[in-house]
């Protein structure tokens, strides 16, 4: 088994924007010794579309009392993930929202985007989506990008009163869940006869690993206390190594938390170079996974598999996994401002 500790690398990217963007951190930064983690370094506020509604009543109808038109703004709005390092999930939840016109004056806030957990039902608890990766195909090539998070936020008008031309500042708050340390474990890619321990607390064992040339496939079981590590959501993901399937998002609280995330479980070569990432770039995209759990006396039995069709996969060498330990919550403050509402 080999470790590989993952630093956190922070580039900073200047962005032209039609409007003014800024992000904050809300809460104090961790200390751990590693450099704190800059918000603005990572994410990049915008916006997608606005939506202007008047709603007008009729004058006849004596019940509705000849009550004025009602306006409201609802702004959808986009949060681009420019470096993914250190992150491992954001609600799409926009809480403690502010907005003002262009004479500076508040426009009332209705109510932010609520997440859906099933069925029309909206969850009390936050659910932090991992990062989305998708895949474009143009005349420059295959591309790996990150799909922006997404999130509302709904105003209204005073009774009669116009759209306002210009939102001079729109600010507001999401929360995240981080790590300041992730390492990448390796175990290699054949049966085992016992449980590997991968972390205290954490262990694997490997009943299929099957290399032939042109695919590949695995079983894997892990075994842990549910109530201190999260490896159920682990799934096979690109390089970056904090991402799942966008369809199964965290739901901690934000005052609870693992003490450790397997976030991610890749197939890399002898070299540690991903065989994901090498199918993505050349085209060769048929791949699948699969889970499920069972729990017992206070432990969990995870079971996770695996197979991939590549030119690449005679070169499996290794199952990676990422772990983040420590995880903790930030909430984000982020501002825009001078952004120009379309009229009709």
């Amino acid at each position: 088994m080999r470790t590989v500790r993952l630093s956190l690398l922070l580039v900073l990217v200047v962005w032209a924007w039609s409007v003014t963007a800024a992000l904050t951190a809300a809460s104090e930064p961790v200390e751990d010794g590693n450099e704190p983690w800059i918000a603005a370094e990572h994410l990049a506020p915008g916006w997608r579309s606005m939506a202007l509604t008047t709603r007008y009543y009729n004058p006849e109808d004596p019940a509705l009392g000849n009550r004025p038109p009602q306006r409201s703004l609802s702004f959808a709005g986009r949060i681009d993930v420019i470096d993914p390092n250190g992150l491992i999930g954001l609600s799409e939840v926009a809480m403690d929202a502010l907005a003002f016109d262009e004479a500076g004056s508040q426009i009332h806030v209705v109510g932010a985007s609520q997440q859906t957990v099933g069925y029309g039902y909206t969850s009390q608890v936050l659910l932090y989506q991992p990062p989305r990766y998708l895949t474009k195909l143009d005349a420059s090539g295959r591309t790996i990008s990150i799909a922006p998070y997404e999130f509302s936020i709904d105003m209204s008008m005073r009774p009669n009163a116009p759209f306002p031309l210009v939102l001079s500042r729109l600010e507001w708050s999401m929360s995240a869940v981080l790590s300041d340390v992730f390492e990448a474990i390796d175990i290699p890619f054949v049966l085992t006869s016992d449980w590997i321990e991968l972390v205290p607390g954490l262990e694997v064992f490997v009943e299929q690993a099957i290399v032939q040339e042109g695919k590949y496939s695995y079983r894997i079981k892990a075994r842990y206390d549910p109530n201190k590590i999260s490896y159920l959501g682990a799934q096979e993901e690109p390089p970056g190594f904090t991402g799942r399937r966008h369809d199964t998002p965290y739901t901690w609280s934000s005052q609870v938390s693992p003490e450790m995330i397997a976030t991610a479980i890749d197939v890399v070569d002898a070299e540690g170079n991903s065989i994901w990432n090498k199918r993505m770039q050349s085209g060769h995209i048929s791949f699948g996974t699969g889970s499920g759990f069972s729990d017992s006396g206070g432990q969990r039995i995870a079971m996770r598999y695996g197979s991939g069709t590549c030119s690449e996969c005679g070169n499996v060498a290794f199952l990676r996994h990422i772990i983040a330990f420590e995880p903790y919550h930030r909430e984000l403050r982020f501002v825009l401002e001078d952004v120009l509402v379309p009229g009709f």
